[in-house]
This record gives C-alpha cells, structure tokens and sequence, in this order.
C-alpha cells in the first residue's frame, strides 16, 4: 500500500502527506527561476556562505553552544554503552587509571571532558535569561558571552582538581 493511500484511510492528517512535496522543477512563486538564472550568471552563490562573513562572538557561541551539547550528548551515550560491555563502566575506569599519565595531565584531560557540560550549563542560563527578556543589548550580550566562557573555563578546571 502506498504511502497516500494510506494517508487517505487515516484519520488525522498525515504529516507524511505527498501532496505538499514537489515533484517537478519548477517554483512555485513566478520569477524565480529567472532571479537564480541571473545570481548564476553574475557568479553569485546561492545564499550567503559563511567565507564571506566574519566570526563573531555571537555566532561563535552560538555554534559552540550546540557543539557541547552535542559533544556531552556523546560522552553520556558513550558512558552507557560501557556500563553494557563486558566488565562494566567501573573496569574501564579502573583500565584508564592504570595507564594515566601525571596529575597536570590528568587535571587537563578532566578539564576538556568537562568542558562542555560546563560551558553548555551555564550557556543555558543565559538563554534562560534571555527567555524572560533580559540582556539583549549588544554589549550585554558580549559581556554575558566572555563571562560564560571565562566562568566555564575556570569552573572545569576547579571541578577538575577536585576529582
């Protein structure tokens, strides 16, 4: 059974519906074809691509603000995968452990394991903030960005040291 016969027979509407999705090449709003025929023409990308602009600490947060989550997202999934390997979390702890390097070695390792977590927590209550209203101003913003990154930095080494 195909997907819109099966749309037709449920009975809420389907997400999956095919009548929303285009099956030619053509756009729908008249003119547009020949608008990118002429940004083609005149060597112009299609939208603006990220050479042309300069990072800035907004963005540069922003990116790094979903790169950490992603980043503790993996290391927490990865966690849990050990504790279903043969030995349990506790045996790779104990395998690290054996193998570890200097103490300033191992603060730094700790520190960039906790890095993102850090970073990403106190990120999230500047987005809190944000959420009611507050710090919009361009030079709160980059106060509360260098703030965030200067309080991540030194809170993952001092939980560092402490482990």
């Amino acid at each position: 059974m195909n997907l819109t016969r099966l749309c037709k027979f449920s009975t809420r509407s389907c997400l999956l519906s095919t009548r929303y999705l285009s099956t030619s090449s053509e756009y729908k709003v008249k003119g547009t074809a020949e608008f990118f025929d002429k940004q083609k023409v005149l060597g112009r990308p299609m939208s603006p691509h990220l050479t042309i602009y300069k990072p800035q600490l907004t963005s540069m947060l922003s990116i790094s603000h979903r790169a950490s989550g992603v980043g503790w997202g993996v290391l927490i999934y990865g966690g849990t995968v050990l504790t279903l390997m043969p030995g349990g979390f506790s045996h790779y702890v104990q395998l690290a452990e054996q193998f570890a390097p200097g103490m300033g070695i191992m603060v730094a390792l700790k520190a960039t394991l906790l890095l993102p977590l850090t970073y990403h927590t106190l990120n999230g209550f500047r987005h809190l903030a944000w959420d009611i209203g507050k710090g919009f101003k361009i030079a709160e913003v980059y106060k509360s960005g260098w703030s965030t990154v200067a309080v991540s930095v030194l809170v993952s080494l001092l939980i560092a040291i402490a482990l």
